[in-house]
């Protein structure tokens, strides 16, 4: 451990010294409270070349970036700012000097709101509940009120059919009483009447093509069918961006152009012209999963067959204990467009795996457990809002494991009400994940099927809270629980067991169950584990995201992962909890994250120093949560 700190500690000397030589000049900020000196400092976005200018360029340009800063505080509604900059020169030898850029700030009081406005240059009747808006509210001034205030004043128009409708606000600054009056003046235009809708496709060609552009696939005439606004009606905004919307999300597109013509009638076509992407996907690589091993993967795609929408795709994939082939099945604009309450797209996919894996049990990590599975899975997927998206699971599967033969079937539904500033690296927001499911179990015999235990329920919420800390540090912090509510078969029930990279670091993977021993007939120790689950998980990381330009795709994390599992036969089964405190690195490449984390005590009772495992890392291709 002592090892690891020295060599960071060196490790961050040397970036510091490399930043000191590379920049021959530096920023310094006085009187700032609201904001700190490093989100100054990145406000300036002084350009990597900075340094090779002259000083009069130097100079101008610094002066010129600290409009940024004023911007900045304007935003949040400090109007009274005084900022002064101050240059220094710091004179080492003859002809070595750095320059200093003094900021120095006063703050002064922040605005708020005073009231709006709406105010038409036309005669048009569209109601607009101004207690709604934001700038109406006694707050202290953001500009992002005014910005979601002028969208919601659009979205009125345009779902009256004013679709080039115009707005503009006007802010009036009350410098005596630190108040502002907003005024949003709109040109509605002319309301659009529905025509006929005319659609077009294209392709990029390939790069070594000598046509820039190729016919997309798409069948135009089916494509335009999907349109649901008669002719002669008027045409909602909100039906004719998200319509837009839907398409974007089969991500099927690289572009999208809707526009509208007015003809003699006073009706307006509807042009509809997409840029396909290239409908083919394939690609191949090498992997790692704690229970599987190392592994490689083939997977192809073909994503617009007949021309409406039809995905048909293949995976291979032959890992140290796992291998599986699948062929499966895609729509995504199935009925997508019918339902105008819907925002995206809803996709069904149905999967068909063959799939052949050896693992150790929960409960006996010497052993083995060989299975083989016929799996067809289907999924229901779309959004119910722009951050609330629903899954629903149909799974079933024939299951050959260590000669005992039975069918399973489990359906699912899920919820995800995600409210972060990035869905696959968030940094800032909430988000939470209810499940509910239920299952059930049968001998495989077609002669007299035979159910194997009870059917049963479970259900489980994950909830996952995001923050900025300070500087470049981030906190994350996730709380999971989950439950059977019915007697499970251990297959099914192991589920909710934990341990693993994503769950408790440095444990074996379900690891952690509730459980009790007994002795079997022949005097051999049997391991009982719960079939009635019950967990609790919380997981807490402290992210440190590098803050230099050259190591900015790292990060390194503190962790601390903790686990219970009981059971309803809290008389019978034992429950057993265990934590983890480590640390760990992540490398950032395109969508995914490389992860190695390292869990440096499993004992809380003393703080010693425990000896070196290397059972206690962990490596995966993602965030854990």
């Amino acid at each position: 451990m002592k090892r690891l700190i020295s060599f960071l500690l060196i490790f961050a000397s040397l970036v510091f010294a490399e930043e000191a030589i590379k920049h021959p000049w530096y920023t310094e900020f006085y009187g700032n409270k609201i904001f700190s000196n490093f989100q100054l400092e990145e406000q300036l976005e002084i350009p990597e070349e900075f340094g090779q200018l002259d000083t009069t360029k130097q100079d101008f340009l610094m002066r010129l970036s600290s409009e940024n800063i004023k911007a900045l505080y304007y935003s949040r509604g400090y109007f009274s700012l005084d900022l002064k900059m101050e240059i220094r020169r710091e004179y080492f030898s003859a002809d070595s000097m750095q320059r200093g850029y003094m900021f120095n700030i006063t703050e002064g009081e922040r605005y708020k709101f005073n009231g709006v406005s709406i105010n038409t240059s036309e005669n048009v009747n569209v109601e607009i509940k101004t207690t709604s808006l934001k700038t109406n509210q006694n707050r202290y001034f953001e500009q992002d009120a005014i910005a979601e205030d002028l969208q919601y004043v659009l979205s009125a128009y345009r779902r009256e059919g004013y679709l080039h409708v115009f707005v503009t606000p006007i802010e009036k600054i009350d410098t005596t009483e630190k108040r502002i009056y907003v005024e949003i003046n709109v040109e509605p235009g002319t309301k659009v009447m529905m025509g006929n809708i005319v659609s077009s496709t294209q392709r990029i060609g390939e790069k070594n093509s000598r046509e820039g552009e190729e016919a997309g696939l798409s069948d135009t005439a089916w494509l335009s069918s999907l349109w649901k606004i008669p002719k002669g009606e008027t045409i909602d905004g909100d039906q004719y961006y998200s319509f837009k919307n839907k398409l974007l999300s089969t991500q099927l597109f690289t572009q999208i152009k809707l526009s509208d013509s007015l003809r003699e009638d006073g009706l307006s076509d509807v042009h509809l012209d997409v840029t396909e992407r290239i409908p083919g996907e394939a690609r191949y690589g090498f992997f790692y999963e704690q229970i599987y091993g190392f592994g490689a993967q083939a997977y192809a795609r073909h994503k617009n067959f007949f021309g409406r929408f039809n995905e048909f795709s293949t995976n291979f994939q032959i890992a140290q204990h796992k291998q599986e082939i699948s062929v499966g099945y895609a729509n995504p604009l199935l009925f997508g467009t019918s339902f105008t309450f819907i925002p995206t797209a809803i996709r069904f996919e149905d999967r068909l795996s063959f799939n052949h894996e050896k693992i150790n049990p929960p409960a006996y990590a010497d052993s083995i457990e060989e299975r083989y599975e016929v799996i067809n899975r289907g999924d229901l997927t779309f959004g119910l809002t722009n951050h609330i998206r629903f899954r629903g699971t149909l799974d079933t599967r024939y299951v050959d494991k260590n000669e005992e033969e039975l069918f399973k079937f489990k359906g699912e539904i899920a919820l995800t009400f995600d409210y972060t500033d990035d869905y696959f690296n968030p940094t800032k927001g909430i988000r939470f994940a209810p499940t509910t499911g239920v299952g059930t179990n049968l001998n495989a015999s077609f002669d007299n099927p035979k159910m194997l235990g009870n059917p049963y329920t479970y259900g489980s919420g994950t909830i996952n809270l995001y923050y900025p800390l300070f500087w470049t540090f981030y906190g994350a912090l996730s709380g999971s629980v989950g439950k059977f509510f019915n007697s499970a078969i251990e297959d099914d029930a192991r589920v909710f067991y934990q341990g693993g990279s994503r769950s408790v670091r440095g444990y074996r993977f379900r690891s952690i169950y509730a459980s009790y021993e007994s002795t079997d007939e022949d005097g051999e120790k049997v391991i009982n584990t719960g079939l009635t689950p019950m967990y609790f998980r919380f997981n807490e990381e402290l992210r440190w995201d590098m803050p230099w330009k050259s190591l900015k795709k790292w990060q390194i994390v503190q962790f601390f992962d903790w686990a219970k599992v009981t059971d309803d036969e809290n008389d019978t089964y034992e429950a057993e909890s265990d934590a983890s405190l480590g640390l760990g690195i992540r490398y950032k490449w395109q969508f995914l994250t490389f992860r190695l984390d390292y869990a440096f005590k499993k004992v809380f009772s003393h703080w010693d120093a425990e000896s070196f495992e290397w059972g206690r890392f962990d490596f995966d291709l993602s965030q854990t949560f």
